[in-house]
């Protein structure tokens, strides 16, 4: 009977301590020219020369236990915790400023430096390239470069 009961126990508690991945780890810029894209095809009426503004500003960088945002210089540093996890996925439950509460946000890789995230409501997608860290005869005094590769449709890559 001890047993039985112990057993229990550690399997509740593991299905109620964090999911880990490691596949966030390291800083993410918010790819303007595909969510865009992606948008253009959704709504090809809507003003995209307008629209398209807010996005390629939004650095985010993850740990296994926090999420740093930087938007425009405005910083912020969140707890990040994971709730669930799949081969194309992961969930994570994050503060919301706007409602004031956490809510549940998916995360949907493409690949292992591309994933994508719905816009708040829609069915509109934001998505996001890992920044890589240049070479060391590439990066300023100031510390290690970050660059985004992104394809420039002719099969090799550019960097902004």
């Amino acid at each position: 009977m001890t047993r039985a009961l112990a057993l229990i126990l550690m399997l509740f508690l593991t299905a109620c301590s964090d999911v880990g991945d490691t596949r966030l780890d390291g800083t993410w810029a918010s790819d303007r020219e595909a969510t865009v894209a992606y948008g253009r095809s959704l709504s090809p009426d809507m003003d995209w020369g307008k629209y398209s503004q807010i996005f390629g500003h939004l650095r985010v960088t993850y740990d296994a236990n926090t999420m740093t945002t930087d938007f425009q210089g405005h910083v912020e540093r969140r707890p990040l915790r994971l709730v669930r996890r799949d081969k194309d996925s992961v969930t994570a439950k994050v503060w919301d400023d706007l409602d004031e509460k956490e809510r549940l946000v998916t995360i949907h890789f493409v690949d292992a430096d591309t994933y994508w995230i719905y816009i708040r409501d829609t069915d509109h997608r934001e998505y996001f390239k890992r920044l890589k860290e240049a070479k060391p005869s590439d990066a300023p005094n100031d510390g290690p470069a970050m660059s985004v590769e992104e394809s420039d449709g002719s099969g090799g890559g550019r960097h902004r």
